[in-house]
């Protein structure tokens, strides 16, 4: 069985749209490492709160859905972070992770603000 053009480009749709309770909405930020697993409902260590995406999903490249998450110096200050992910739209802290990418320790000094971008692709076979 193949999936088709189409069906990646209508599923890429779906992840950004608020057809569900299931959409992708929200960025969290955190400061833990580790395998990501399918079971994981949170960051290894969550920090601070999670944002919600800025603007609308862009959907402008084929079969690739692109999420902007910003948060605010006052937000990250002091923090060190290794980690960020892409949540759904239902209550903070539930649901499962869409996306959780780590990454070499950032710290946070209250002096810049954070703008985290994510693309999701998906492709046919």
């Amino acid at each position: 069985m193949v999936f088709t053009n189409y069906g990646t480009q209508a599923l890429a749709w779906q992840l950004g749209s608020n057809l569900t309770n299931n959409y992708i909405s929200y960025f969290a930020i955190g400061s833990g490492s580790g395998t990501a697993l399918v079971t994981n409902v949170t960051l290894a260590n969550e920090t601070g709160t999670r944002v919600a995406i800025t603007g609308s999903p862009d959907f402008t490249a084929a079969r690739i859905v692109t999420f902007v998450g910003d948060y605010a110096a006052n937000q990250i200050s002091g923090l060190q972070l290794t980690e960020f992910g892409l949540f759904h739209s239902g209550a903070v802290l539930e649901g499962s992770t869409w996306l959780r990418e780590s990454f070499t320790a950032v710290s946070f000094d209250g002096s810049v603000e954070l703008s985290l971008s994510a693309a999701i692709q998906l492709l046919p076979g």
